[in-house]
């Protein structure tokens, strides 16, 4: 009798694309928040470069924002070509969270602003916000 228990089944080609597109966009979000910490002109700053305000070279700012388009839409294209009906649906529905969040956040700070009960809005904060409620979500309904 052949033990099957510890054998690995090969990857389906579905599954494959999935984890390159996912692999390819991790990368390439690394190599670019790494080039942002390098690139960052004020050298008296310590944290991250995501967080500050401080000012990036002209070459940088159009290179990147170059890059992040593309490596974005080739990522998403692969993505989407890759997933299944339930991923697809949890992509979605945490994407709508994510909106909805956006949404109720950023108008709520703009006004606070505006009548001097907090500070000016960082959108940096705002999407990294959004960001956060995307992954909860699409991770609690991707596993549960």
């Amino acid at each position: 009798m052949t033990e099957t228990r510890n054998m690995k089944r090969p990857m389906s080609p579905r599954r494959k694309r999935y984890w390159t597109a996912l692999g390819l966009a991790g990368a390439f979000g690394g190599v670019l928040g790494a080039w942002m910490q390098s690139a960052q002109s004020d050298g008296t700053t310590i944290g991250l470069a995501l967080l500050s305000n401080s000012a990036l070279p002209v070459n940088f700012a159009i290179g990147a924002s170059i890059a992040w388009i593309v490596g974005m839409a080739v990522s998403l294209i692969l993505y989407h070509r890759s997933v299944d009906d339930h991923e697809e649906r949890a992509y979605l529905w945490a994407g709508t969270a994510a909106w909805y969040a956006l949404t109720l956040a950023a108008p709520t700070w703009w006004v606070l602003h505006r009548a001097s009960l907090a500070p000016a809005p960082d959108v940096m904060l705002l999407f990294l916000g959004a960001l956060a409620v995307n992954a909860i979500v699409w991770l609690w309904l991707k596993y549960r």
